[in-house]
């Protein structure tokens, strides 16, 4: 175990010293100096018809031309401005131009790779057919910029959130939110959906704290065994990110639904105590040996149930089990009982508040 934890960690220092000593210094220009990727080179790009193509002068337009105070958001794979279409506001996600990832070994094929994720099944196909209140909405596309279009959500993410000390109550309604999210996922037919980069900063809020689970970049499409319940798992080379990514994954490259599920386990953790450690798996397990699991409760969220949390936070500690047929599946309503008994209590606390003022 020590073993793979020293791994992980230097994979992430690693990947952030390539980022900051290759990407950072192109940050600015990403979009200026490089020729967009012509559509035809890429005859596989598949784009829905019913889903909206903007030419880059309208996102142009849309982010002010690229106005450094519309950007919201980057990372390894692109930039993410906020904007307006059509007097609606949007966030546009812009793929780093083809051929700017250079000095990385193999990076060709990563580049195809890349591509076909942000253009094939998981990123438009899959999120022009998948309809879920909890899952945001992709509005359309545009090829010229290899950007995305999706709606805007104003309150950022859950990480900002449990920064400015998010109530309980509001954060096991965004739990509860997500597990509906992933049980969506999980269940589509004929294929499963595995998001494969959950966390905090790819859950989303709007205006009224409603959550959205968005970044579907490194998503993959699953086949459904035969008359099975069960998914065949993906073979692919580990993705995601330093905490969140299921050790079992990482290790074999088999990417399965409870690599979700994992990540889930680490979010359900960080939203109960606020801890944002890479190894806040072994702390909580740690406090249980101790018997100082409340002590570990977020205080910035208020007065939590206790006993609930508690329970909830055993849950989180089996989703992240070293072994995957210990996790319990996201589509299992049996196994998030405790879930649940929490979500119905701080929605019956708040309708005894909303009662005493009326």
């Amino acid at each position: 175990m020590e073993k793979l934890q020293r791994k992980l960690k230097e994979l992430q220092d690693e990947g952030y010293n390539y980022e900051e000593s290759i990407l950072s210094p192109r940050r600015k220009n990403v979009l200026l100096k490089e020729k967009t990727l012509p559509k035809q080179r890429y005859p596989e790009l598949q784009i829905p018809e019913h889903i909206v193509q903007y030419s880059m002068s309208h996102i142009g337009k849309a982010t002010n031309n690229f106005y450094s105070r519309n950007l919201i958001g980057e990372g390894g794979y692109g930039l993410v401005y906020k904007g307006k279409l059509g007097g609606m506001p949007v966030a546009i996600k812009l793929l780093r131009p083809h051929g700017k990832h250079h000095g990385r070994q193999g990076f060709p094929e990563y580049q195809q790779e890349e591509m076909s994720i942000m253009f094939g099944i998981p990123q438009v196909v899959v999120l022009s057919r998948v309809k879920h209140p909890h899952i945001v909405k992709l509005i359309g596309v545009c090829p010229e910029s290899c950007g995305l279009v999706y709606e805007y959500l104003p309150n950022g993410t859950l990480m900002d959130g449990l920064s400015k000390g998010l109530p309980w109550k509001d954060r096991i309604r965004i739990l509860s939110e997500q597990r509906s999210a992933l049980a969506h996922l999980h269940s589509s037919r004929p294929h499963a959906i595995i998001h494969a980069d959950l966390k905090l900063t790819n859950i989303l809020l709007d205006a009224g704290n409603v959550s959205r689970l968005g970044d579907f970049g490194t998503a993959r499409v699953v086949q459904m065994k035969p008359l099975e319940e069960d998914t065949i798992c993906r073979r692919t080379n580990p993705m995601g990110t330093m905490g969140y990514m299921d050790p079992v994954f990482f290790t074999t490259g088999e990417l399965t639904a409870e690599s979700d599920v994992y990540a889930f386990g680490v979010v359900i953790l960080q939203v109960l105590t606020g801890l944002l450690d890479l190894n806040i798996v072994e702390q909580v397990q740690e406090a249980m040996k101790m018997d100082a699991v409340h002590g570990l409760l977020d205080a910035s969220a208020g007065t939590w149930p206790e006993v609930q949390a508690e329970r909830l936070m055993r849950l989180a500690l089996r989703c992240c089990n070293l072994e995957r047929n210990r996790r319990p599946a996201a589509t299992s309503d049996a196994d998030w009982r405790s879930l649940d008994i929490l979500r119905t209590m701080a929605t019956a606390s708040k309708s005894r508040k909303w009662s005493h003022a009326n």
